[in-house]
């Protein structure tokens, strides 16, 4: 079977993309066409040109010097978006109708070679916006001429603070302005089954009939970064969460927040209710367990459990003596969690009952390890 793939602009948070296309490669899913809006059309042109290791790479060592040229009195030379560059980012909106982003276009022209993009197996789609015309503008690689494709790509992509693309003297704007998630190629293509990657992007999300399609949604859910935020760390674990979002979503994998074989989780489901395997990866993210890792679900449960109780031997008595000298320090997940099982041994006072909607995650926590203490003494 073969899948068209969508991919949805979202800045930086486009770092997903790279997770999703090496888990479906190992999976064997084969792609044999992929659109994309935005950051979705670069990633999409890497990915259709044969070059996913380059763009690993690429984001992994990415910074925003590499997209723009950075005005000498920016702020915040991390995060783009900081309201520390409001100044600088509307004096060049102003003077130079937006931040150049040259350096993005010679990566790209590193990375993607117009040929072999060009004579791929897999096709190629992108969108993008021309205010000249004021029209939603969709391309597939063979309606670009050769010259062209690297520019219709850097239109595609150009974010509202990049100075516009101008392609035939026409002006081109960021595609995900008027179409983020560019199924309508695939469909006018006639492709049954597409693949939809959701990276919580800024943008205009259209509505269509997909009746009688098999559409499959990859969401990321909770994004590791801002639009426009280069956060190392953040890009990594982007890279990661899509991998394993996709694995789960084919089946491959199982659980929300973290991730277990499938085998152990089905016979975890025969044993354990939602509200304690939920619990158990609520507790594991309190006390900070490694989360991009496949587990087995009795691996994860005895992570969780090692970690309490090292954390009850050390912080025990303040957990025991909670006053409202402590309450600043309800911001601990570890802590909370901790003093919410002390709390639910001895029954939940009022005053924490008032808060469950504050502490929602850390009390589900908290009831899961309450269980497994009593479990596994």
């Amino acid at each position: 079977m073969d899948f068209g793939l969508v991919l949805a602009g979202g800045g930086v948070r486009g770092a997903y993309h790279v997770g999703v296309w090496e888990a479906l490669a190992e999976m064997g899913i084969n792609v044999s066409a992929v659109t994309g809006a935005s950051i979705g059309a670069v990633n999409g042109a890497i990915f259709a040109a044969g070059a996913a290791e380059k763009a690993r790479d690429m984001w992994l060592n990415i910074k925003p010097s590499d997209i723009v040229r950075l005005p000498e009195d920016i702020g915040d030379r991390k995060n783009l978006l900081s309201v520390k560059n409001l100044v600088p980012l509307m004096r060049e909106m102003f003077d130079n109708g937006g931040l150049d982003t040259a350096p993005l276009e010679k990566i790209l022209r590193g990375i993607i070679d117009e040929d072999t993009l060009l004579n791929s197996p897999v096709d190629f789609g992108l969108v993008t916006y021309s205010v000249t015309e004021r029209d939603i503008v969709h391309r597939f690689k063979r309606d670009i001429p050769k010259a062209e494709l690297i520019p219709y790509i850097m239109a595609s992509a150009c974010f509202p603070v990049f100075k516009p693309r101008v392609i035939d003297s026409k002006k081109f704007i960021d595609g995900g302005m008027a179409d983020n998630m560019p199924v309508d190629l695939l469909l006018e293509k006639g492709l049954d089954d597409i693949i939809t990657v959701d990276v919580q992007g800024i943008g205009f999300y259209k509505t269509f009939n997909t009746a009688g399609r098999n559409i499959i949604n990859i969401r990321c859910r909770r994004p590791e970064t801002g639009t426009l935020d280069f956060d190392q760390a953040g890009i990594a674990a982007s890279i990661a969460e899509g991998a394993f979002d996709t694995k789960k979503t084919f089946g491959y994998l199982a659980g929300n927040d973290y991730s277990f074989d499938t085998v152990s989780y089905q016979k975890a489901r025969g044993m354990y209710g939602e509200e304690i395997l939920g619990g158990l990866e609520k507790a594991a993210e309190a006390f900070e367990i490694e989360q991009f890792k496949v587990y087995s679900v009795d691996e994860l449960i005895g992570l969780v459990l090692d970690a309490y109780r090292a954390y009850e031997a050390e912080h025990g008595e303040e957990t025991a003596s909670f006053g409202i000298e402590d309450i600043p320090r309800l911001t601990d997940k570890k802590f909370l969690t901790a003093l919410l099982v002390n709390e639910l041994e001895g029954g939940l006072p009022d005053f924490l009952k008032s808060k469950l909607d504050l502490i929602g995650s850390s009390y589900d926590a908290a009831c899961c390890i309450l269980y497994l203490k009593r479990k596994f003494k």
